[in-house]
């Protein structure tokens, strides 16, 4: 999985910058251009930045990376990780897929009631 690198020239015209710590969520606008440098093919030279979500110092996922066994302590934040990110995005792909297919061929998606044996009385309460 790569990531692709937003040059913002010149630093200082984009204010929002040093509000923008590991965590934060950014929208940045710009243009899509081969890289000057060696580790992407291509750099958005950005136009616009703006924060929209701001994370302090003590967001607990830094620029390294985690263990599994470590994010099941931290459950919430699973999907600001790479991994979970790509896993979640083949899981939409095959969803859209399947229902796609039966969609065009007629089929409905719906949910249906679970029918089980189980009384409506709930826990702990016996009829006599």
């Amino acid at each position: 999985m790569k990531n692709i690198q937003a040059v913002l020239t010149p630093p200082d015209k984009f204010g929002d910058l040093a509000r923008t710590l590991t965590g934060a969520s950014v929208r940045v606008k710009g243009k899509l251009i081969p890289s000057q440098g060696k580790e992407q093919k291509y750099e958005l030279a950005a136009t616009e930045f703006a924060v929209i979500g701001e994370a302090d110092a003590t967001f607990p996922l830094q620029k390294k990376r985690h263990s599994f066994e470590f994010l099941r302590e931290i459950a919430h934040l699973r999907p600001r990780t790479n991994t979970f990110g790509a896993v979640n995005r083949i899981r939409s792909k095959l969803a859209y897929g399947i229902h796609k297919y039966y969609q065009e061929r007629g089929f409905f998606y719906i949910h249906t009631p679970i029918i089980s044996a189980s009384t409506a009385k709930g826990p702990g309460i016996c009829s006599g």
